[in-house]
């Protein structure tokens, strides 16, 4: 502890002792020991909400984007990642990774370890509030950082979401440490950006951003040559940082992917004519992440008529967009304002998983996040900072940094589709704001400049109405559905049927329309030995939901348990032109084959799901046991 203390006081000493912030050693001491409070409360906090979820079943067993991240982790441990360009971003799963090992897998370990780092958020926005605002606004802001419960949650869940938001106000932090006297503050900025879009390649919208505060700031302190050669060795150093990515796409696949390849299909997502604007899901395909995963790639190649290079699939589907709106201009433009309005709405939007249900299992959360009458605490936050930011106005060149960043990050978000995750990187400006807002309306009352605080106060009703009302029009029916089938998923992984059946039943009562319910529900039946209710449950299932590769599959296994493998391949075979680069569905035609006897067909589609999956392990076996049973 002591030790911690002491680099902490080094710390802070070093980043904090400058002649025009804290010249007086009074000073000096009152950072550190703020700091340390801050730090202190912020992980007390987190570590008694991570406590309280700990009862959740969710918190051992993850879903959604959780458990994709888990199974990257397991890949990079035993050197057995796919042999593509990465699908998404590649810090944060080498990031889990080390967490991983050094915790030896423990689901509390990561967790606890992401709470510690993310206690100093706080920290960097405090120090972030004293290069924009008087002292007391940062520290406002600060403390309140500590009990945002967005912050507190994402901390929590094995999420990017934490580390860019701890990137991105870093980033911010270094641009006003700026020194233009020296290259240092161009290959500091240049890192902290290059680092950020490893995590999420969207942030790098921000460099061209940077451009206008080069021009209108930076050049007026170092001339314009010396300006613009600071700007070019700030994106010098980012493509460097990135480099060895786009080297280690183009090594193992021949595809010079940059970071990821995700772009087109995300673009698609937020863009096409059947776009929510914010569920990451595309029509017409599997809303599971493997099913849609595959689909993407399947849909892209029987439209272009061959075999695609990952990059080309996304080039497929930003082309597919492109067409939508040059098609439907108009109907594009009342996307974009949607979207812009969901990306101000208080509601947290779900895209992982449902914020909310947190509440079940933590009574910490439940008291820090609620909706009535409005929804808190981003619903209050958006109208404050706007106010606050109508205040800044009056001195634009201090602030154009952080106006460039808000602008860059939202636009990126804006340009493909929106969800409370992705708008975090925003939250600790606007509390800095929202601060300030405050702050100065108490200031320009007591001064009696009321037609300011008139025009603030018009802004804040107006977007406090705005935030403050259902945008989604959520059918409340299925998200409790969803949330039910979420839990019960957990319950499965954890082998406990009872659990997860009560969970399906209840996912299936609260909407009888929700397809995944009742696969789950067969599943279940079907563990039981009770084939046939397993069987009317999965066909249900496929004709509510056809998009659903699940419930061919599990209908399929039902047949094969009662020995009907003709049945089941009559099955199989009927539904994999629809997902034809699934290669568990082909791997389990191959199977099906060999328990049939048949060897020449189980060989055929063996070797077809190792071509779609080098990495398919099972699929490995099982071409083994062809070989072997060969005469």
């Amino acid at each position: 502890m002591r030790f911690f203390i002491s680099n902490l006081y080094l710390f802070i000493i070093l980043i904090s002792m400058t002649k025009e912030n804290l010249p007086k050693l009074h000073n000096i001491k009152e950072v550190i020991l703020t700091s340390i409070l801050l730090i202190i409360l912020s992980f007390s906090v987190r570590l008694v909400y991570l406590n309280q979820i700990e009862s959740s079943p969710l918190f051992e067993n993850p879903v959604m984007d959780e458990k994709y991240h888990i199974e990257l982790v397991e890949q990079i441990k035993t050197n057995n990642e796919p042999q593509e360009p990465y699908f998404r971003a590649p810090l944060y799963p080498y990031f889990l990774t080390a967490l991983s090992q050094a915790t030896n897998g423990s689901f509390f370990g990561m967790r606890f370890i992401q709470i510690l780092l993310g206690s100093f958020l706080p920290l960097l926005i405090y120090l972030l509030g004293i290069q924009l605002f008087k002292r007391r606004v940062a520290l406002i802001s600060a403390f309140l950082a500590t009990l945002y419960s967005t912050f507190i949650y994402y901390d929590s869940t094995l999420l990017i979401t934490f580390l860019i938001t701890m990137l991105s106000v870093l980033l911010l932090w270094a641009l006003y440490r700026y020194n233009p006297k020296t290259f240092f503050s161009p290959l500091v900025v240049g890192l902290l950006l290059g680092v950020a879009g490893l995590a999420r390649p969207n942030i790098l919208l921000f460099g061209p951003f940077l451009l206008v505060w080069v021009l209108l700031i930076l050049k007026n302190q170092i001339g314009l040559k010396k300006a613009l050669l600071h700007y070019l060795i700030i994106g010098v150093i980012a493509f460097v940082v990135i480099l060895p990515v786009t080297v280690r796409n183009y090594q193992v696949s021949g595809d010079p992917v940059f970071i990821a390849w995700q772009g087109g299909i995300n673009f698609y997502i937020g863009n096409n004519q059947q776009s929510t604007g914010w569920s990451a899901t595309l029509p017409g395909i599997d809303k599971s992440w493997e099913g849609g995963y595959t689909e993407s790639i399947s849909q892209a190649e029987k439209a272009i008529g061959r075999k695609l290079k990952r990059s080309e699939v996304s080039d497929y589907w930003y082309a597919k967009t492109f067409e939508d709106i040059s098609n439907h201009p108009i109907d594009f433009i009342k996307l974009l304002i949607k979207k812009v309005r969901l990306l101000i709405n208080g509601y947290e939007t779900p895209n992982n998983q449902n914020i909310y249900l947190s509440k079940e299992y933590s009574s910490l959360f439940n008291i820090l996040t609620f909706q009535n009458i409005l929804y808190f605490p981003f619903g209050l936050l958006l109208p404050l900072a706007l106010v606050g930011l109508y205040f800044s106005f009056s001195n634009w060149k201090k602030f154009l940094p952080a106006y460039l960043f808000m602008a860059a990050y939202s636009s990126s978000l804006i340009l493909f589709f929106v969800c409370a995750r992705f708008r975090q990187p925003l939250i600790p400006l606007l509390l800095l704001f929202a601060v300030y807002g405050v702050y100065k309306g108490i200031e320009l009352y007591k001064e009696k400049s009321y037609k300011p605080l008139a025009i603030a106060f018009c802004i804040f009703i107006l977007f406090a109405v705005e935030s403050n009302h259902d945008i989604l029009n959520l059918n409340q029916e299925r998200v409790k559905a969803e949330d039910y089938h979420m839990i019960g998923n957990a319950y499965l992984e954890q082998k406990n049927l009872q659990l997860a059946e009560k969970e399906f039943i209840k996912s299936v009562k609260a909407d009888p329309t929700f397809a995944r319910g009742f696969n789950n529900l067969g599943l279940i039946q079907g563990r039981r030995g009770n084939h046939i209710q397993a069987q009317l449950n999965f066909k249900r299932a496929i004709k509510l939901d056809p998009n659903i590769v699940e419930s061919y599959f599990n209908y399929a296994t039902t047949e094969i348990v009662q020995g009907n493998f003709d049945k089941a391949i009559q099955i199989l075979l009927e539904v994999q032109p629809r997902f034809p680069l699934d290669d568990n569905l082909v791997l389990k035609l191959g199977m099906t084959y060999l328990q049939k006897g048949n060897l020449q067909e189980a060989l055929r589609y063996t070797n077809r799901a190792i071509q779609l999956n080098p990495s398919n392990k099972q699929a490995q076996t099982i071409l083994k046991q062809i070989q072997q049973s060969q005469p």
